[in-house]
């Protein structure tokens, strides 16, 4: 977690940065990037339990992937607001794109393509690791770390809700802990769950929160299945 010498004289841009709900393909365990994949009914289940989440919260602006998925958990978790949000369509916050690989199950990966899978599964690895006709996880951590840097000095001392994916927040919750990309590392995230970080004017970055998940029935909670094996 990042430390932020205080200046109240600053403005902080909260940002909450939420997973989409599950999908077909999440239950699966395939490998999910651009494909616009739907939520499935568990994942309806679960972004409704993002309008009791955001109910006391005042936002400012929601934001999400153009992917049908995130769509639809952003209108979850505006739901509940009291007034109109505006809502933007951003590219920069999309999932990685897997290219040739997308759907594609791990087990699938690693028999076609086993060095793309040694690279994508070990952390001093994966930031260079690109699937076959896709982006690099460095590609996915500068989009996203800009993009919304972006957005941050567009909306200073706003709170904004964006709903993205997976790998996507991952890699921006790498920046904002002073994680490289070359150098980023998995993190376990769960569908619907809440990250909160906070951007000063400066651009610099305060986790506040990762992966809160306590909004979610036990028995609607899903995250990425078992760890791969190395």
């Amino acid at each position: 977690m990042t430390t932020r010498n205080s200046d109240q004289h600053k403005k902080v841009t909260t940002v909450y940065l939420v997973r989409h709900g599950t999908t077909a393909w999440n239950q699966a365990l395939r490998y999910q990037g651009r494909a616009d994949i739907p939520l499935d009914e568990v994942g309806e289940r679960q972004g409704a339990c993002l309008m009791e989440y955001f109910k006391d919260i005042h936002v400012d602006l929601g934001v999400t992937s153009p992917l049908q998925r995130a769509r639809k958990t952003l209108i979850y978790c505006l739901a509940s607001q009291d007034h109109e949000v505006p809502v933007l369509v951003d590219p920069s916050v999309i999932e990685i794109d897997f290219g040739e690989i997308d759907g594609w199950t791990m087990e699938e990966i690693r028999e076609v393509y086993p060095e793309f899978y040694r690279m994508y599964i070990r952390d001093e690895d994966r930031g260079h690791a690109a699937a076959p006709g896709g982006e690099t996880l460095i590609q996915v951590y500068e989009r996203m770390r800009d993009g919304i840097l972006k957005l941050c000095a567009e909306h200073p001392g706003e709170t904004i809700v964006i709903a993205s994916h997976g790998t996507a927040i991952q890699s921006f919750l790498n920046f904002a802990a002073g994680i490289p990309a070359e150098k980023t590392q998995r993190i376990l995230l769960y569908n619907v769950s809440v990250c909160c970080v906070e951007i000063d004017e400066d651009g610099k970055p305060e986790i506040r929160f990762i992966g809160d998940k306590h909004h979610v029935p036990e028995e609607l909670q899903f995250s990425y299945g078992p760890v791969p094996e190395k």
